[in-house]
């Protein structure tokens, strides 16, 4: 959250902070003397049922400090700072004199009160959210559409304060057509006044959207562009918008399918070739079987990519992912998170694990890996352990984890370790809501390869009981467990 002071009064917050610490625990001796606290503090008194004016210590906090706590609360809560102007007089007063409380702005019928407080924000930048409304009726939840007309009224709203936006967030949930085209038309301008200099988020989302036009948002101007969540929207990837980013959450939209989308993703990643994060799905189409040409194409690199996360949407691996995985680069990678959003009943495994061993660059430096339901073949997951020298951490998410596949990734990590002494051990093994093992298998496969882990992490596995791997200290193992996955 940007602080709300100017610089030349920082060291000022610093100094009035501590003495506010340390007035908390100071005794009240120094107004044994007859002087009254609350005519010291006449501007900052509460009230109490009792109907005696006292001094509540919460009112020794500076008004910097004041600040910046309900700044963070409004974060969570919309109305916060309507509670707060609400309290008291003193913190009325605080409240209408910081703009960064109000610079929130969450679209819906309320357009007076939003224009109020766009008003109160003054010159701070604003964090503009519109989405789908969620009512409550005989005790049933049920999300209300926007049309776009109403898309429409609810943007003519902050569209003229597109130079001051910090933050843009659109999430749609049910179909209606041409809302995208309501949402953004007016952003897709090519006037300096549309520019975001500003901007730092941004977040569309709408998984239904059928609309194949192609966006150019803000006259391609936006320098401070760092984190981007894209879904079911089709963008012009310029250098201007893009090339800055750090963060990337990105699902294709859908419109092109094997290597036409796999072309489309790599040349996303060439322009933000900065990114630090990375997750990356492909909408399922039904193109598991489809067959694609495979054209030399240049190598992608991301030299400052530290996190990957692979989403598959439907029951097998897109090609177009595999496309896209034979082209990249990854030098500096520390983590691979392979998950699934299907709802696994049949198959349980997707069937093309095979090529993404082949499709997968090397991983040198990877040291946490996270792999989840239809990635958990043993076919898969032990030839890639296998392959990664430093991996320090493994994290197993499924009921596809059973004693054979225990066993054989203990014998793989034994394996792997003697291998190369080079090699670093595995520090910790973490498995979740892995229903087909019990405290019996884990204690025998880790004494048949003794050294293979030196942490055992459980998240809600309801057939290992606690008092079961209790022998495991003998073999030098910690067991640590937790209630939530």
């Amino acid at each position: 959250m940007p602080f709300t002071l100017k610089r030349p009064r920082r060291r000022e917050f610093a100094r009035s902070l501590v003495d506010a610490v340390k007035s908390m625990y100071t005794s009240d001796k120094r107004f044994s003397d007859g002087a009254d606290p609350l005519r010291a503090h006449s501007a900052v008194h509460v009230y109490f049922h009792d109907g005696h004016r006292k001094y509540h210590p919460i009112m020794r906090l500076p008004n910097e400090l004041l600040a910046h706590i309900f700044a963070l609360g409004a974060e969570d809560d919309i109305m916060l700072p309507v509670v707060i102007s609400h309290v008291c007089r003193a913190w009325r007063k605080l409240a209408l004199h910081t703009p960064s409380l109000w610079r929130r702005v969450v679209l819906d019928s309320r357009l007076s009160m939003w224009t109020q407080r766009i008003h109160r924000a003054k010159a701070c930048t604003l964090d503009i959210q519109l989405a789908n409304q969620q009512m409550s009726l005989d005790r049933t939840n049920y999300i209300v559409p926007l049309d776009a007309q109403t898309v429409l009224y609810y943007m003519h709203l902050v569209i003229p304060f597109i130079p001051r936006w910090r933050s843009l967030e659109i999430k749609f949930d049910i179909y209606t057509p041409y809302l995208w085209n309501a949402a953004l038309s007016a952003c897709c301008d090519s006037t300096p006044a549309v520019q975001a200099h500003f901007l730092r988020e941004l977040s569309l989302i709408y998984p239904g959207n059928d609309d194949t036009k192609e966006f150019v948002l803000f006259n391609g101007v936006a320098p401070r562009l760092r984190r981007v969540t894209l879904w079911g929207i089709r963008l012009a990837w310029y250098p201007s918008l893009f090339q800055h980013l750090t963060f990337l959450d990105y699902t294709h939209h859908g419109f092109t399918r094997g290597h036409e989308a796999a072309s489309d993703v790599l040349q996303i990643l060439q322009v933000s070739s900065r990114l630090e994060v990375l997750r990356l799905a492909f909408p399922w189409r039904g193109d598991s079987n489809s067959r694609y040409s495979n054209p030399s194409a240049r190598t992608t690199t991301l030299p400052r990519l530290a996190t990957l996360t692979l989403s598959i949407e439907g029951p097998d691996i897109p090609p177009a992912l595999l496309h896209v995985l034979m082209h990249l680069s990854l030098p500096a990678i520390r983590t691979l998170r392979l998950v699934s959003r299907y709802p696994f009943r049949r198959p349980t495994l997707f069937p093309r694990l095979r090529h993404v061993l082949k499709a997968l660059p090397q991983l040198p430096t990877l040291r946490h890996l996270y792999v989840e339901y239809g990635w958990l073949d043993s076919r898969f997951v032990h030839p890639l352990v296998q392959s990664l020298p430093r991996l320090q951490h493994v994290v197993l998410h499924g009921p596809q984890v059973d004693a054979s596949f225990l066993q054989t990734l203990m014998s793989t990590l034994r394996a792997r370790r003697s291998a190369d002494g080079n090699w670093q051990p595995l520090r910790g093994l973490e498995l979740v809501r892995c229903e087909a093992i019990s405290a019996e298998d884990i204690v025998a496969a880790v004494r048949a390869q003794p050294s293979s882990i030196s942490v055992l992490y459980l998240r809600a596995c309801p057939r290992i009981e606690q008092a079961g791997l209790r022998k495991l200290k003998s073999s030098g193992v910690m067991v640590r467990t937790a209630t939530a996955a």
